[in-house]
């Protein structure tokens, strides 16, 4: 399933690490935004008062494994989502980056998945996968390796607002 296949520019340079941590930065307030709403949901459906020590007993239906797996969906969603229809979450709007294939495509579903799975192992050590970009003559993380895309820096006025204000 293709969502959206725009052309990109192959002369596009890949994005520099300060951008891609600028952007996730960006999207991480709005992710946590989403774990806040949904958070309060599950806590309204399924919990009563909070125990007193803070902590979820196992047998609860919130245990913490489930809550951290709708929280991982939740993300999994989110850059899919944005990675497909925009090529780019809003983080990376503002910070002018977008993600697309060894072809300068933006991503298919199957493209996207496989960049979030290989981005998940990459970032798991401590995100040593995404710094590897300070170490690869192309600035690629290991994920962008692993999944065949990159993300690109679009240029200092990408956006058609941008280019007709005064």
């Amino acid at each position: 399933m293709e969502l959206r296949t725009h052309t990109m520019p192959e002369a596009y340079p890949n994005a520099s690490l300060r951008r891609r941590f600028a952007a996730m930065l960006y999207d991480f307030f709005l992710v946590f935004a989403v774990w806040a709403v949904t958070g309060s949901l599950l806590q309204a459906a399924f919990g009563g008062a909070a125990p007193v020590d803070g902590q979820l007993p196992a047998q609860q239906p919130l245990a913490s494994h489930w809550v951290q797996l709708i929280c991982y969906l939740e993300i999994l969603g989110f850059y899919t989502y944005f990675w497909c229809v925009k090529g780019q979450t809003l983080g990376m709007q503002v910070w002018k980056i977008r993600a697309v294939n060894d072809q300068g495509e933006g991503l298919t579903v199957l493209q996207a998945l496989t960049r979030f799975g290989f981005a998940t192992l990459a970032m798991a050590p401590a995100a040593l996968g995404l710094f590897w970009a300070l170490f690869s003559k192309e600035r690629l993380a290991l994920h962008d390796r692993w999944s065949k895309t990159r993300v690109v820096y679009l240029g200092t006025k990408p956006y058609e607002s941008e280019r007709t204000q005064q």
